[in-house]
């Protein structure tokens, strides 16, 4: 099933179903289609989403479902790369953990398994209980929009993820998903500086991200290792 997005509308559940090897990879190929669209492919396995899914394009693996976007514009990949220069930056910087971009896939369990645009893995640490990640950050587009806010998000939500950014260009608004005791308490910014609370040290100017062109990285990650200004 193909939805398209350039109107929003409720995700459906696919029918579209193969477990032979030649016809299922045609399943997963959307090089044909145009415009936005959140391709969703029902009943597959864990084994499917890993044999079949292509590797270069963002696939999401959620309770049976495979959601499959149209490609990333541009745009959207150029914030991609500003916010991974900041934050793998930071951590070189300050050390722990590891940063990652989609399509690596965030395995939660084996019937959870999105990509998301941006996320952060802990650090090592001996007999330390850890979360799967700290920070996730996502970036709405036209045919994700829906999706990032609907099945993904309530699946970083239930996995206990402590931070989840999603930047909404649209609105020109970061929603901020912050886990408080067993609950998450939402917060919008439309300017300013945000802060991360899973990453200590860690912030940026949220206008950073809709400049066009977006600021020199370099000069960004030297103003957030100096301090968030006072």
């Amino acid at each position: 099933m193909v939805t398209h997005t350039d109107r929003p509308a409720p995700l459906g559940r696919a029918e579209a179903t193969t477990h032979d090897g030649e016809s299922a990879r045609d399943v997963y190929d959307r090089s044909s289609l145009r415009g936005d669209f959140m391709v969703m492919i029902a009943g597959q396995t864990p084994e499917d989403f890993e044999r079949y899914a292509p590797e270069s394009r963002y696939c999401d693996y959620i309770d049976g479902i495979v959601y499959m976007p149209s490609p990333a514009t541009d745009r959207h990949q150029d914030q991609v790369g500003f916010l991974f220069d900041l934050l793998n930056g930071f951590r070189c910087e300050r050390g722990g953990g590891a940063v990652r971009m989609g399509p690596a896939v965030l395995r939660l369990s084996d019937q959870w398994q999105p990509e998301p645009d941006l996320f952060v893995r802990p650090g090592e640490e001996a007999g330390q209980p850890r979360p799967p990640c700290l920070l996730v950050i996502e970036i709405l587009s036209p045919s994700t929009r829906n999706h990032d806010l609907g099945p993904k998000l309530s699946v970083y939500k239930a996995s206990g993820i402590p931070e989840i950014w999603l930047f909404d260009e649209r609105d020109r608004t970061v929603i901020v998903e912050r886990q408080v005791g067993d609950g998450y308490r939402r917060e919008q910014r439309t300017e300013g500086r945000l802060d991360s609370t899973a990453l200590p040290g860690y912030w940026l100017d949220v206008a950073w991200l809709w400049a066009d062109p977006l600021p020199n990285p370099r000069r960004c990650l030297e103003r957030i290792l100096a301090g968030p200004p006072a």
